[in-house]
C-alpha cells in the first residue's frame, strides 16, 4: 500500500506522521518503485503494530474464534 493507505491504516492522522515513524516504530517500505513511489505490506505494518499477537490468546477472542472454526468447519474444530 502507498504511504498516505499505510498512514491511515496504522490509525495516523497525517502521512509525515507515518513518515516520520518509518524505521522506528514502523518498518521501511518493502518494495522501492521511484523516490516519490513506496510501498509497504500490511503484514509488515500488522507485526509492526502486534497485530495478530492476541489470536493466541486465550480469552474471550481465541473462545470466539473457535467457535466459529468449528460453524465453518461443520461441528469440528
Amino acid at each position: 500500500m502507498l504511504a498516505e493507505i499505510a498512514a491511515a491504516y496504522c490509525g495516523e492522522r497525517h502521512v509525515e506522521d507515518f513518515l516520520e515513524r518509518v524505521g522506528t516504530t514502523y518498518p521501511q517500505p518493502r518494495v522501492i518503485d521511484t523516490t516519490r513511489r513506496k510501498f509497504w505490506y500490511r503484514d509488515d505494518l500488522d507485526r509492526a503494530m502486534n497485530i495478530g499477537a492476541a489470536d493466541a490468546g486465550s480469552g474471550i477472542g481465541a473462545r470466539f474464534r473457535e467457535k466459529i472454526r468449528e460453524k465453518r468447519n461443520g461441528g469440528t474444530a
